[in-house]
């Protein structure tokens, strides 16, 4: 079943979006205000597979349309204005899949959730989508290249150890081309993403010169394990 996700808030600077973004990726998205009372009037049970809801407290209410909607197999996102970690719990325990404490950027949030809207795309497809959503130019072809080497080092991490000559040669035989292409298409990514700001996003600032392409294949396999 196609997923279908209500952002229980409709303001442009979170909810819109957030729902823009993940309309731009494939997920039908909607908005409703964060009152109880319009989210129990926009939900459908029928149509509705994720929730992404954002809140301040542990109201009871709240928890109880959680514990609701979780037990029926839909996905619940929660995003709180509180370290608490009483709070995380409690919502935790009413069913929520994802706790984000806020503020929390709609870049990071959208990729914590297309990662398990999507759990059919190939891991691949998974890390393009996390690309794509950290500012990485999709247009370009090392976007592509780094993807696919970053799942061959998920798969087997090891592999960077000895060297990235082997990893340029399958990534290479992926698509139909020559290492020495893969090479130096990344090392071209790996400037762009140092000019328009997706490295900072994707190290969260521990890197702020432009990355080797084994610096720039751990930060990929890093952050998107985390998420």
């Amino acid at each position: 079943m196609r997923s279908h996700l209500l952002i229980c808030d409709s303001s442009p600077a979170l909810g819109r979006i957030i729902a823009q973004r993940c309309i731009n990726m494939g997920i039908a998205a909607d908005c409703c205000r964060p009152s109880m009372q319009s989210i129990l009037q926009r939900y459908d049970y029928q149509s509705h597979t994720a929730v992404l809801l954002f809140a301040f407290r542990a109201d009871e209410k709240l928890l109880g349309f959680i514990r609701k909607t979780s037990e029926s197999g839909v996905t619940v996102f929660a995003g709180l204005y509180s370290p608490s970690a009483a709070l995380r719990r409690s919502f935790r325990n009413a069913g929520a899949a994802r706790i984000f404490t806020m503020p929390c950027s709609a870049a990071e949030i959208c990729s914590s959730m297309l990662l398990r809207l999507m759990p059919d795309s190939s891991t691949s497809e998974r890390i393009e989508l996390f690309l794509e959503e950290t500012g990485f130019p999709r247009n370009l072809s090392g976007f592509h290249y780094l993807a696919k080497a970053a799942e061959l080092c998920m798969k087997a991490p090891q592999r960077l150890w000895g060297g990235m000559s082997g990893i340029y040669e399958e990534t290479a035989g992926a698509f139909s081309t020559s290492p020495s292409l893969v090479e130096r298409a990344m090392r071209n990514l790996g400037s762009h993403i140092l000019e328009n700001g997706a490295l900072m996003r994707l190290t969260e600032g521990r890197l702020d010169e432009k990355p080797t392409n084994t610096e720039l294949i751990c930060a990929v396999c890093d952050t998107f394990s985390r998420l």
